[in-house]
């Protein structure tokens, strides 16, 4: 399911979702995203379930702050780096600016009491083989199908319900279908919702036969 939707008025109930994979805007000028994100993933998350955030480094503290007070439980950091290019973030102090190359990407995990993922051994970087320039091709602030995939794997199951308020140019989408997640997406931006659709009708899905057989 997609839908045009603002963030502060999503239709979605109580204790549905089983697993929340997103990547919210970075920029400090929606840094608050994140304390929705946080809040909402204790109202829509099951007993259980995983909030698995990207984020920008520059305003980790802010966002751990904003999970603490949600009353999520901390899990584990993951994350996504890249074999080839990479962003160059600039941290500006006394005047003076350093320019940081960030090869990697943090997801933060949290969970709605404690929990563990559905499979063991997950590791804590996933190296994708995609440069971050590719990730862009259907999102200014895309990321890559295989990251997202790969985590998706770890903290679902087959069937289970994947929410992203922040679809962009609907990577969680695409992710959660080749592994036989449902997955609910919205965003703000009408022409997004059109590029996810274009682009789901040009992946072969497997379908549940396909996927059970490959197990």
């Amino acid at each position: 399911m997609l839908a045009q939707a603002d963030i502060r008025a999503l239709p979605i109930p109580d204790n549905s979702v089983d697993l929340i994979f997103t990547d919210p805007p970075y920029v400090t000028e929606y840094i608050w995203t994140y304390e929705w994100l946080a809040n909402e993933a204790m109202r829509v998350l099951r007993p259980g379930g995983f909030c698995l955030a990207m984020c920008g480094g520059l305003h980790l503290p802010k966002v751990y702050s904003y999970f603490e007070a949600s009353g999520l439980k901390y899990f584990f950091d993951f994350y996504q780096k890249s074999r080839n290019d990479a962003p160059t973030i600039w941290k500006h102090a006394n005047g003076k600016s350093l320019p940081i190359v960030a090869k990697v990407k943090p997801i933060i995990a949290y969970s709605k009491g404690i929990s563990l993922p559905q499979l063991g051994s997950v590791m804590n970087m996933f190296e994708t083989s995609d440069g971050w320039s590719e990730a862009k091709r259907f999102h200014r602030w895309g990321q890559d199908v295989n990251t997202c995939r790969y985590y998706i794997e770890y903290f679902s199951k087959r069937g289970d319900l994947v929410f992203d308020p922040f679809i962009g140019g609907g990577t969680t989408l695409i992710a959660s279908e080749l592994i036989g997640r449902r997955c609910v997406g919205f965003d703000v931006d009408f022409a997004a919702l059109q590029t996810t659709q274009a682009r789901r009708n040009a992946t072969e899905i497997p379908t549940p036969l396909e996927l059970w057989k490959a197990e």
